[in-house]
């Protein structure tokens, strides 16, 4: 565990031979690894394998799988993201998840906005549903990535309303985990 660890902080995905070693990320403690597992994934599965493991990765989401996995948006995305063909059948399936108070919806948000140009035509509108999230789900953690997820898609006049937010929250930077303001999120766009 401890070489794939090491694997995934170099992002040294193809030496990572089976995505269910990546997968297995996905449910870590450590949430910078659910960040790299993910991405791994996504650089792992192709065409019919990314298909399958996009319905296995809903399937954990569910309450009849049994092994409820939070990173499992996380991994969705970044493999739908590599695979936009195969994603186009599940974004709207992914942008309901936004409704399930069971799943880890600030990693929905991140996923919205890592396939934004994909997702950005699905029903429900994600714009939409991410801004009627942020009135419900107020914490900075889940509103740094929903106001991250309107500025990749180019919502700028959504975003733009947040520039003095001070919440803060846990915010994947592509390289690490860092503490970021709701406003600093919002000025990257603007």
């Amino acid at each position: 565990m401890d070489r794939l660890r090491e694997l995934l902080k170099r992002r040294d995905f193809s030496a990572i031979k089976k995505p269910s070693l990546a997968m297995a990320f996905l449910y870590d403690g450590d949430e910078f690894y659910r960040f790299r597992g993910a991405e791994a994934l996504g650089y792992l599965c192709r065409g019919e394998k990314a298909r399958n493991f996009i319905l296995r990765l809903f399937w954990h989401l569910s309450d009849e799988s049994g092994a409820y996995c939070i990173g499992a948006p996380l991994g969705i995305a970044e493999i739908g993201r590599n695979n936009p063909k195969e994603f186009e059948g599940f974004k709207n399936k992914f942008v309901s998840l936004l409704d399930d108070w069971e799943v880890e919806r600030r990693y929905v948000a991140y996923g919205i906005g890592r396939t934004a140009e994909i997702i950005k035509d699905a029903y429900p509108n994600p714009v939409e549903k991410l801004l009627e999230k942020i009135e419900e789900i107020r914490t900075g953690d889940f509103v740094v990535y929903a106001v991250w997820a309107l500025g990749k898609l180019g919502e700028f006049e959504s975003v733009r309303r947040f520039v003095d937010d001070d919440r803060r929250g846990r915010f994947y930077d592509g390289e690490r985990i860092t503490v970021k303001s709701v406003g600093e999120i919002a000025r990257m766009f603007i």
